[in-house]
């Protein structure tokens, strides 16, 4: 990344060593939590509704989100050692992972999901050190063309969500609690105050549930049956380890590598008005994957860094180690108490829906905004028509591929992003640069 203009920078009102007295440094972490935290809850919450969950469970794999997010924040910003970029980097449960870890779960369950999450995330740690090499291969171009490609197999999910998931499908209450969450969305982020816009996602969610509960759609009993303080409890299920699941893991752990390494540049750039060193950028993606194996351990699904976040210290102008790692620290006390997961676990599915299309489609946008940089040449194009073609149409329709064995359609079908991975990291260095002519 070319270096900073030092006269078009604008400084920070708090640096990365400043530390904002008492309830300042509260009021920014929770900002910083509100802007992150639906998108911490959504995963789980789309697992445990496709496979039909108890509300304990889906209580104790939301704890497992939020023990897990805090942690990894931990790690990433005080940095032990060589893991950690010792940034302002908030953590949490990576929606890009979403297809991957549906379509694992729904063949093999569970702890298929976090056997190989857990191997993915010592993979993404040794590709910290090899880290330059890797540059190499994820490309902006292959980069886009994968966060373009999960951004739009995963609308149909929020979709299917926002229409009520197993309950009322397509019912008018389901349609209009969802419409309600995503109309608010849109105004709170267009004419709302910086606050409002930066926690306008989770604003819509909080008026959503409320409006559901005075319709009578929520049940609270799983609530109140919740006890009040408990500890998270590693290994609550059986790990299996197919190949075929393993393989689609280590192909998504390589890509949000290279999501992990912008997001640090991003920061680098906003708060000290530099270019990331290789420490930095090698320390964050090693974070990556040492947290996820801990989350692993801990029932939860991968953890990456948060672009959404970077958004959070751009408008503020908050860069704070302290008030990241303050973050980190409410977010694990928040997953010792059971009743606050009960009380996500029992949001109405439309609800989740409404934001979800808006945060789905979000990742598609980013995945345009990285091929923003590419040059559309002749070339590129093809690129980008051909891989993400690919992987949208077979995830879309994965009965096309029946002819191959289940495993080879788990990983080039049901979850389409290894499929528009594979082709655009292949073309992209097979096709020779050249003109249009």
């Amino acid at each position: 990344m070319a270096e900073q203009n030092p006269d078009a920078h604008t400084p920070p009102v708090y640096g990365f060593e400043d530390r904002p007295e008492g309830i300042k440094a509260f009021f920014f972490a929770f900002q910083h939590l509100l802007a992150m935290f639906s998108g911490n809850i959504l995963c789980p919450i789309i697992v445990c509704n496709m496979l039909a969950l108890p509300h304990s469970e889906k209580t104790f794999l939301l704890q497992a989100a939020l023990f897990s997010a805090g942690l990894a924040t931990l790690i990433q910003v005080r940095r032990i050692g060589p893991v950690g970029s010792g940034l302002p980097i908030v953590m949490g449960t990576s929606n890009a992972f979403i297809p991957t870890i549906t379509g694992i779960a729904g063949r093999y369950g569970i702890g298929a999901v976090l056997a190989t999450g857990f191997l993915g995330g010592i993979y993404e740690g040794l590709l910290g050190s090899i880290l330059p090499k890797i540059r190499k291969i994820l490309t902006p171009l292959v980069s886009g063309v994968v966060v373009l490609t999960i951004g739009i197999t995963l609308i149909p999910v929020g979709i299917r969500q926002a229409a009520g998931g197993t309950t009322d499908f397509g019912s008018i209450e389901n349609l209009l609690l969802s419409g309600l969450v995503l109309v608010c969305i849109v105004v709170f982020n267009q004419f709302g105050p910086a606050v409002t816009r930066t926690a306008a996602i989770m604003i819509s969610m909080i008026i959503g549930f409320a409006v559901a509960a005075l319709a009578g759609m929520v049940d609270f009993t799983p609530v109140a049956e919740a006890s009040w303080v408990s500890f998270p409890s590693p290994f609550q299920y059986e790990w299996s380890l197919p190949l075929d699941a393993l393989i689609a893991m280590l192909l998504m752990y390589t890509v949000t590598s290279a999501e992990t390494v912008g997001d640090v540049f991003a920061i680098t750039a906003l708060g000290d008005n530099r270019t990331a060193s290789i420490d930095e950028t090698r320390g964050a993606v090693m974070a990556d994957g040492v947290s996820s194996g801990i989350a692993a351990v801990f029932n939860a699904f991968p953890n990456t860094s948060y672009s959404q976040n970077v958004g959070v210290m751009a408008i503020s102008g908050v860069m704070s180690r302290h008030v990241v790692q303050t973050a980190g620290v409410i977010l694990m006390v928040l997953a010792l108490l059971p009743k606050i997961s009960a009380l996500i676990a029992v949001m109405p599915t439309a609800v989740l829906g409404g934001a979800a299309i808006v945060l789905f489609a979000t990742v598609a946008s980013s995945g345009l905004l990285i091929l923003r940089k590419v040059p559309l040449n002749r070339r590129n194009i093809l690129i980008i028509s051909v891989s993400a073609g690919l992987g949208i149409g077979l995830n879309a329709v994965p009965e096309s591929l029946n002819i191959l064995p289940d495993g080879l359609r788990l990983i080039f079908a049901e979850t389409g992003v290894a499929t528009s991975t594979l082709v655009a990291i292949l073309l992209d260095r097979l096709l020779p640069e050249a003109g249009d002519g």
